[in-house]
């Protein structure tokens, strides 16, 4: 016998190999597992009939999740083979023929999981004839009888085209099967184990169609020696990478651990080659670290930012966001955090680990009384150094919802928005969260001047700024032409600013014809600038010009092309600024839920995720927060 016996394992090695099947190929040969599967089969004790109870009792217990993948493959020692009561299972009703000569079913492994202490789940394999075997998963009363089943498992040896493989979970079931064709596909069908023990069907996705760069990724699975199956597909992103279109950054969430309405995952972010797969630079995290757990608060998201960060001269950071919500009424929650990787060699460093960027949070009654506080995080990255890394700015939009019904029981709500800031800063290995030191500038009233006389100057509003005068209007036509110093393109309201001799020692740029060219100004103790804003406006405001008067030298900066949005137009953009300098940086932003980008042009209106300007290196950039740095 044991001649016998190592002579098929011979010859199975010969012919199939020892490795799990992840590709198969219609060529290969598979009569030495048939051969040894039918020789273990005949060595099996021909025992008595035992009672369901007593199979119960038996068999093999797995903990869930399980990854379920038996094939032929899977058979190699006579252990591998189970002795399975096919009659205590009920299994002729699953497949009438199943005692009917020539048909060769036969029952050869297994074991139970504990799915739900309401019934009894059972998993076994049966091979039909020599060349399909499928397993199946049931699960019975208390007293023996079938409530359900479903094939979790399937392998064929004629062909050699097709698979299935599943992932059991105590409340769901994942079942991929797969088709080796022209092409490689798998379609995902996912099911709810209910209490009652009846498996319901719930989605059917065909994961080839669901990703555009379904190769790419299938590629990662391979060198990373995962099937699609092991993956939490719903959150599997790639995005190609902003510097090399030859790459792409590929994330792939391993699950761990699996249950009803929670799940854990292992973190896999790779940088892949697009043509081959071959993974380039790596990066693993466990479940019990990376914060990939999703229970009450769902981890319903993970998107990779869209922009790298230059973090150094000559090295970038791309950005991963993951999203948790929680689903309770009465306490709303929502969080959103950024980590950032960087490459090293062949792998990927983690040098900002779950930074929050958002998070909404309160508490209310589910009628009227409750309270609310947002925060939107600005990423910016700052022009100093900390250990040979760029600083980064983040800037804080916190707004605080109340909600309560006044004196005739109509509900109110009042909002209050205020702005704090911090700086991200490199420790050697990772960021780390330190005080801004911002220095805040507030709207100050400077002296009016009346009657200020400018040849052919038509003045709106002038100021005294010690010893300056500042002055905003137009030139007037001559007999309703342009002339000088205005042109086709340079006319219309601007800004002067005069010495103590009165003479003109700074002339912006015309804006054209305007309603409203109001001069706003800022200062802070802790500064020598002050900045001025010039409220623009028709029959509605678009935006402001913005200037710096540093050291007697007046520039302007550019233009705030922002207004915040209120149904009844109350506030304009000078009512709702906030200036901070960090850093050497110039951050505006604005104190309002929602805004209008180029107002008077396109009128594009957004809700303020902290949408900033930020006037550093000479520039002055709108910056649009969180998925896009």
């Amino acid at each position: 016998m044991k001649i016998q016996y190592h002579i098929a394992i011979l010859v199975l090695t010969i012919s199939c190999g020892h490795g799990s099947k992840t590709k198969k190929k219609p060529e290969i040969e598979t009569q030495g597992a048939v051969e040894i599967i039918e020789t273990a089969l005949d060595t099996l004790p021909k025992s008595v009939h035992l009672d369901f109870a007593e199979v119960i009792a038996n068999s093999q217990t797995k903990k869930l999740p399980h990854i379920e993948d038996t094939n032929f493959d899977s058979f190699i020692d006579e252990d591998d083979y189970d002795e399975v009561d096919a009659k205590a299972l009920k299994l002729d009703q699953i497949y009438p023929d199943f005692n009917s000569e020539g048909h060769n079913y036969r029952a050869i492994t297994i074991y139970k999981i504990p799915v739900n202490t309401n019934f009894h789940t059972i998993v076994t394999t049966i091979q039909h004839g020599d060349h399909e075997m499928e397993t199946i998963i049931i699960n019975y009363d208390t007293e023996g009888n079938i409530i359900d089943h479903k094939q979790v498992a399937f392998d064929e040896i004629a062909e050699g085209m097709s698979r299935t493989v599943s992932r059991i979970s105590e409340s769901k079931l994942t079942v991929n099967k797969i088709f080796w064709g022209n092409t490689k596909e798998v379609e995902e069908i996912e099911y709810e184990i209910r209490g009652n023990g009846t498996i319901e069907k719930v989605s059917v996705k065909r994961l080839n169609d669901s990703f555009k760069n379904f190769a790419l990724i299938d590629g990662v699975l391979t060198d990373l020696n995962l099937d699609w199956v092991q993956t939490k597909t719903d959150l599997i992103t790639t995005l190609e990478t902003p510097d090399n279109p030859n790459e792409s950054i590929v994330v792939i969430p391993e699950v761990v651990d699996e249950g009803e309405q929670y799940f854990d995952l292992n973190s896999h972010i790779v940088i892949a080659d697009n043509r081959s797969g071959k993974i380039m630079n790596k990066y693993f995290e466990s479940h019990q670290t990376n914060q990939w757990i999703s229970d009450a608060i769902e981890l319903n998201e993970i998107q990779i930012a869209p922009n790298l960060l230059e973090i150094t001269e000559n090295k970038v950071a791309f950005g991963l966001y993951v999203s948790y919500f929680g689903h309770s009424r009465v306490n709303p929650y929502q969080n959103k955090t950024l980590s950032l990787f960087m490459k090293s060699k062949d792998s990927l460093i983690k040098v900002l680990a779950n930074y929050t960027v958002a998070m909404n949070r309160g508490e209310w009654d589910e009628d009227c009384d409750g309270r609310f506080k947002d925060e939107e995080k600005a990423v910016v990255m700052s022009t100093k150094k900390t250990n040979d890394h760029f600083d980064i700015l983040i800037n804080n939009k916190i707004t605080e919802t109340k909600m309560f019904k006044d004196n005739d029981g109509e509900c109110q709500t009042e909002k209050f928005f205020h702005v704090k800031n911090n700086v991200l800063k490199f420790n050697g290995s990772t960021y780390t969260e330190h005080d801004s030191g911002a220095i805040l500038f507030s709207e100050y009233d400077p002296e009016k001047l009346e009657g200020i006389h400018i040849d052919r100057f038509d003045v709106d509003h002038a100021y005294q700024l010690e010893a300056f005068k500042i002055a905003a209007g137009n030139y007037k036509p001559e007999n309703g032409r342009t002339v000088a110093p205005d042109t086709e393109t340079d006319w219309g309201d601007r800004l002067l600013m005069l010495d103590a001799s009165n003479k003109i020692v700074y002339r912006s740029k015309g804006i054209g014809d305007a309603y409203l060219f109001e001069p706003h100004f800022y200062k802070s103790n802790a500064s020598d600038k002050v900045i001025i804003i010039c409220q623009m406006a028709f029959e509605y405001p678009f935006g402001g010009e913005a200037f710096i008067l540093e050291n007697g030298t007046l520039k302007s900066i550019g233009t705030l092309d922002i207004e915040p949005y209120d149904e009844n137009l109350d506030n304009y953009l000078t009512d709702v600024l906030e200036i901070n300098e960090i850093e050497g940086s110039l951050v505006f932003a604005l104190k309002s839920e929602e805004v209008i980008l180029k107002p008077g042009s396109e009128d594009t209106l957004k809700t303020n995720k902290n949408v900033i300007y930020v006037y550093q290196n000479n520039e002055l950039a709108l910056k649009q927060i969180r998925n896009e740095f």
